[in-house]
């Protein structure tokens, strides 16, 4: 079973990943070091990954559990996709303290805002959960990460269906900051 822990740069994954107790496999790091990528995208100052490349490595692993961790990682068909999402003024904060410089904030901050990676995910995979990280710490996230790993992996209907209602794609929205994230803003000269 491929389980694939994604989200908007900045969500938490990683952090999520370090203090989930599995080991988790960060897809940027095989991609680097595998030459899992075709090119540099030096606008964006980062790899042009080579999907299905990394697709195909990763479906020649042995695994019973195989926790990839990554923006992409929905890209490669996960049995079960978990979205992190977070409010998109928390989210430019945490970029802001990564180092993002301001055009790459803007650009994480307006797909966040727009359900990018959730609607991609629900697209791609066939089980999707969307947990919101924003007033969080990264233990209670991690804890609830674990929760549905292991009622995907384990089976336990009632408690999979209580879990996939709780955390059905479609419970956050960031709508209401479209205008304010997504929109040029006016002067008042306009």
């Amino acid at each position: 079973m491929i389980i694939a822990i994604t989200g908007t740069p900045g969500t938490g994954k990683t952090g999520v990943c370090n203090a989930l107790g599995l080991a988790c496999m960060d897809l940027n790091k095989v991609i680097a070091e595998q030459g899992f990528y075709t090119g540099m995208d030096t606008e964006r100052g980062c790899l042009i990954a080579d999907l299905a490349r990394l697709k195909e490595y990763l479906r020649k692993k042995e695994h019973k559990l195989l926790v990839i961790e990554g923006h992409l990682a929905h890209f490669m068909t996960p049995d079960v996709a978990i979205v992190l999402r977070a409010n998109p003024s928390v989210l430019a904060d945490r970029l802001r303290q990564k180092g993002f410089p301001p055009q790459k904030i803007k650009e994480n901050v307006e797909a966040e805002t727009l359900d990018i990676i959730l609607a991609e995910a629900v697209d791609l995979c066939e089980v999707v959960y969307e947990v919101d990280t924003s007033e969080k710490r990264i233990e209670e996230v991690a804890s609830l990460v674990r929760a549905i790993i292991n009622v995907e992996v384990e089976g336990e209907s009632a408690r999979k269906k209580a879990l996939r209602e709780m955390y059905k794609p479609g419970s956050v929205d960031w709508t209401c900051y479209i205008e304010e994230v997504c929109l040029p803003h006016r002067t008042n000269e306009q």
